[in-house]
């Protein structure tokens, strides 16, 4: 296996996304409760931000939880929302030490996309907090897809251009009037897209924005996902050509 190094990569992606699938079978193979497979794939996510920043990679799209995830069990959804609480109290937590440092730190804005409306209270006070802290940095940009499906977002999408445009305006309706009636927004489209576990389907993510992005699948589980692995894939990319149907 090719092996890590802060060599210069000829290119470089501007935006990232991630499926960081496999914590529950992480756990189950070692004989733990799943909960601890999906702190442990929280943690793995620290670390990605991290070599995201070394290689001066500013985009990042974690996809968090899916609007599939809520039909698991009870106490694994429960749980699986004190994790986010606790994580995003750490995170709030953290934000207001680095303002006492803000010169030994990147900014970094952090951003929740997806039905947040039908999250836990608890969790969309939070959500709020970190978004109106971390509103104004912009030297990196962290997405987490929360409650978020690709069928769901797009049928939102559908019911919120029905409404704002009345009989004998739809070719008024372009491109960019869809996407900004996402629950993503003006994200832009991920140059490459990773997921764990084995799995080969982006299972709905980012319908709109993922036609041309580079797709790599790694074998490993989430909480596996090392820096070598995700050098690899930069290393990969750096090599592919990108034509975008030209």
């Amino acid at each position: 296996m090719e092996t890590h190094s802060n060599k210069k990569l000829e290119r470089v992606p501007t935006h990232i996304a991630i499926i960081p699938d496999g914590n529950r079978r992480w756990a189950r193979e070692r004989g733990l409760n799943v909960l601890v497979g999906h702190e442990k794939g929280i943690d793995n996510i620290g670390e990605v931000l991290k070599w995201c920043k070394e290689y001066g990679i500013r985009n990042i799209t974690m996809w968090g939880f899916s609007t599939e995830n809520r039909g698991r069990s009870r106490e694994e959804v429960e749980g699986l929302m004190r994790l986010f609480e606790t994580k995003l109290v750490e995170v709030l937590q953290k934000a207001e030490k680095e303002k006492e440092r803000e010169k030994d730190y990147p900014k970094v804005r952090i951003r929740f996309l997806g039905d947040i409306d039908s999250l836990p209270k608890n969790m969309q006070h939070y959500i709020k907090q970190v978004e109106e802290r971390t509103r104004d940095n912009d030297e990196y940009f962290v997405n987490f897809l929360l409650n978020y499906g690709g069928n769901a977002e797009m049928l939102e999408c559908i019911k919120r251009v029905a409404n704002d445009y009345k009989e004998g305006k739809i070719k008024e309706i372009n491109e960019e009037e869809v996407r900004m009636r996402l629950w993503t927004g003006g994200l832009t489209p991920p140059d490459i897209i990773i997921r764990t576990s084995g799995e080969h389907r982006l299972s709905g993510l980012l319908p709109f924005q993922s036609g041309y992005s580079e797709l790599f699948f790694v074998r490993k589980y989430w909480p596996e996902f090392s820096k070598d692995d995700f050098v690899n894939v930069l290393n990969e990319y750096a090599r592919r050509e990108r034509r975008f149907g030209r």
